[in-house]
């Protein structure tokens, strides 16, 4: 083995002597030359780059907003469609000759002879009336009724009630 012919214990005795260097070292400083136009082009590069990226940004909002708007618009013209239908249907429900056969069929009602006029008023405050007055039509107001429309007698009644009154 070639460690056992090593000593491995401290010298003590050995003066260790330090010679002073007689070179001087030189430490070589390198400094980077800053290339400004470098720099400039890099910071300018990257702004370009974001700034095209927001405009990209921007043209997708826009894209996204204009199929919005066309879904909207859609959305509307069903609705107005849906609106018209339930107008119509109403329309249909609330017409006079369906309301006249409802009230004939379901509600067993039926038309009143053209030749009787007659309106009742509802009972009186004072106890010295009667419970109801009953107004006559003049023989020439039914005259006229039969030969006019159905709001024109209901106006003629209502004028002979407040007469009476």
């Amino acid at each position: 083995m070639i460690q056992a012919g090593y000593t491995y214990e401290p010298a003590w005795n050995e003066e260790i002597v330090i010679e002073p260097r007689k070179q001087r070292i030189v430490k070589k400083v390198v400094k980077k030359k800053a290339n400004k136009r470098k720099k400039l082009l890099g910071k300018l590069g990257i702004g370009l780059f974001l700034y095209g990226i927001f405009l990209v940004g921007l043209c997708i909002q826009s894209a996204s907003l204009g199929y919005q708007i066309i879904q909207l618009e859609k959305d509307i013209s069903g609705l107005q469609t849906e609106n018209d239908r339930i107008e119509y249907r109403i329309a249909q429900l609330t017409a006079l000759p369906r309301i006249e056969t409802v009230a004939q069929t379901e509600l067993n009602m039926y038309k009143p002879d053209n030749s009787i006029k007659m309106a009742v008023s509802g009972q009186s405050n004072s106890s010295s009336q009667d419970s109801s007055q009953v107004a006559t039509v003049d023989e020439s107001l039914v005259l006229e009724d039969n030969e006019g429309g159905s709001l024109e007698k209901l106006y003629l009644s209502l004028m002979q009630l407040a007469d009476n009154n």
